[in-house]
């Protein structure tokens, strides 16, 4: 079986968030699970949902403050084991090519 999940865990304060995003990322080593940071949210891969489950509870626990929103999305496959990057070479083969775009250098 194979879980993917993908949560963002949102500080709602002024300023930057980036100490925030570190804690709740440095409280996912402590589970046996994959992730990866994106710019916007991250993405985990398990074995069990629950492992999930109770990583994504460390990561939201791990930020202090008055006010924390967190969301996720799990991917429950039962009979199938499939990982992130299956699913992302999946799409590069229908493309033919990386399914990733740098902007130019004059882009804004």
């Amino acid at each position: 079986m194979t879980v993917i999940a993908r949560f963002e865990v949102i500080p709602v304060h002024e300023g930057s968030l980036s100490q925030d995003i570190a804690q709740a990322i440095e409280a996912l080593d402590d589970f046996d699970i994959s992730y990866e940071m994106t710019a916007t949210d991250t993405v985990i891969e398990a074995n069990d949902v629950n492992e999930v489950f109770d990583a994504v509870k460390a990561a939201h626990d791990a930020v202090e403050g008055d006010r924390i929103i967190s969301s996720l999305e799990v991917d429950e496959q039962g009979e199938r084991n499939q990982h992130v990057e299956d699913r992302v070479e999946s799409v590069a083969s229908v493309l033919g090519r990386d399914p990733k775009r740098e902007r130019g250098p004059d882009a804004s």
